[in-house]
């Protein structure tokens, strides 16, 4: 028999004051408040439905589409949790908007990737699924986001994300296995956050901006490239409401 957690997200809702049909059907979810901040800026009549602990989501008008952007968590566990809220709270697509270090020696500093599934090294998802599960990015919302990204001339790489809770704990050695993997990129998110996704049901994608190169130790958190590839993905993002 399956046990039930002692409090579950649609609980958290309810304690909340989140009523039904107060989020929109999709979700954008960057992980810093600046960024969400600037997403929240394309919504027409933003209303906040949702506090939680530092978590903010607003949501308000996109085109034909409602639509809630907040800061959906910069690890793995707080993005587990925004994802279960949201879920619970009746989103149907969510949108991560985030950043990634680079693994391969094509993929540069500047440049935007589409995850198209990811590789769990992070310490919130084994509770969810077990160690077999393919954690997947939805199809379409994968094919939203290039679509949108070519109607901008914005070009993207397509490929798995690694997903790390251990920033410092990147040694060389396990940089060349991704790497010998055909491993895109790395970060400390979407394998949580596509996982949760999958296993509530919902459609998720993730578009990410490559703020460091890992196999040359650059870094470039401060640097124009990123910065406008920052500005870009959240360009493409909005623009991919338009085919979820």
């Amino acid at each position: 028999m399956r046990s039930e957690a002692h409090f579950t997200a649609e609980k958290m809702l309810s304690r909340l004051g989140v009523k039904p049909g107060a989020l929109g059907k999709v979700a954008l979810l960057p992980g810093p408040r600046d960024r969400a901040a600037k997403l929240r800026c394309a919504l027409e009549n933003p209303r906040r439905t949702l506090a939680f602990q530092g978590y903010e989501m607003h949501t308000g008008a996109l085109g034909a589409q409602r639509v809630t952007v907040g800061n959906g968590g910069r690890y793995s566990p707080d993005a587990a949790i925004t994802t279960e809220l949201l879920c619970a709270g009746g989103v149907e697509t969510l949108v991560r908007v985030g950043s990634c270090g680079s693994l391969q020696e094509t993929v540069k500093l500047g440049d935007i990737v589409i995850a198209t599934g990811a590789v769990r090294g992070d310490g919130a998802s084994p509770r969810y699924v077990p160690e077999d599960f393919a954690t997947l990015a939805h199809p379409r919302v994968v094919d939203a986001l290039a679509r949108a990204a070519d109607s901008l001339g914005a070009p993207v790489h397509r490929g798995q994300v690694f997903t790390t809770d251990a920033l410092f704990r990147e040694t060389p050695e396990l940089l060349a296995e991704l790497e010998s993997r055909r491993i895109t990129a790395i970060d400390m998110v979407t394998s949580a956050f596509l996982t949760v996704a999958q296993v509530r049901n919902a459609r998720a994608g993730a578009i990410l901006a490559v703020s460091d190169e890992c196999l040359t130790g650059k870094l470039g958190f401060r640097d124009p490239s990123f910065l406008q590839a920052e500005e870009r993905i959240m360009e493409v993002a909005l623009k991919a409401v338009e085919w979820l």
